[in-house]
């Protein structure tokens, strides 16, 4: 009969503790809220950009650039450029393949360059007096290596100014298809000179977009 009792007090018993200890038992810790991380800009990589002051002058010229990670650009160039006067008129034209290293990483940065360009162009000149003047056709081509240093400042709203300037080596041809001697003259003359002193010049004013 003892026996009976206490099976029945230890079977009554079990709820409650289990209820008891259920209740007395911590509740899980609230998971903590994740904070929403910023998301970060993202880095505008390419750039077209155009001379103004070039179009009043006659002188067209536009580039594209690609940057990578940030630091390394390819540049991507062409030029058009036509002017007369009195004595003579010139249209050339050409391109420019070129790399710059942006050395804070971004668009708005501080570069150093090195571009190869070619260039061809023709013409005509004059020599002789108003009585006796000649006229005759110059042809001119033009490849070169140069080096350049520059800065372009660029804004959030994707516009920029990009200005660039250096120098290197140029390897001028100069020819005529006048028969003419006074022409051939003339052409030698300034022929020489570019292979005395064969430098060449770069330089950049431009306005344009990154995005």
């Amino acid at each position: 009969m003892k026996t009976t009792v206490l099976t029945r007090t230890i079977l009554i018993s079990l709820p409650l503790l289990t209820s008891s200890a259920m209740a007395q038992a911590p509740s899980a810790a609230p998971t903590p809220a994740i904070p929403q991380l910023q998301q970060p800009a993202v880095a505008r990589e390419n750039s077209v950009n155009m001379s103004p002051l070039g179009l009043l002058s006659g002188s067209y010229g536009i580039n594209y650039e690609k940057l990578f990670g940030g630091y390394h650009g390819l540049l991507l160039e062409g030029n058009f450029a036509s002017s007369s006067d009195r004595d003579a008129s010139s249209s050339s034209f050409g391109g420019t393949l070129g790399y710059r290293f942006h050395w804070r990483g971004r668009q708005d940065s501080g570069f150093l360059g090195l571009n190869l360009g070619y260039f061809s162009g023709s013409g005509e000149g004059s020599v002789g007096t108003d009585m006796s003047r000649k006229t005759f056709n110059v042809n001119t081509t033009v490849s070169s290596i140069t080096v350049n240093v520059g800065r372009r400042w660029a804004w959030d709203s994707g516009l920029n100014i990009t200005f660039r300037i250096g120098a290197g080596k140029g390897n001028y041809d100069v020819t005529t298809d006048s028969d003419d001697p006074d022409a051939q003259d003339v052409v030698n003359a300034v022929d020489d000179l570019l292979t005395f002193l064969p430098v060449a010049f770069d330089g950049e004013l431009s306005a344009g977009y990154t995005f």
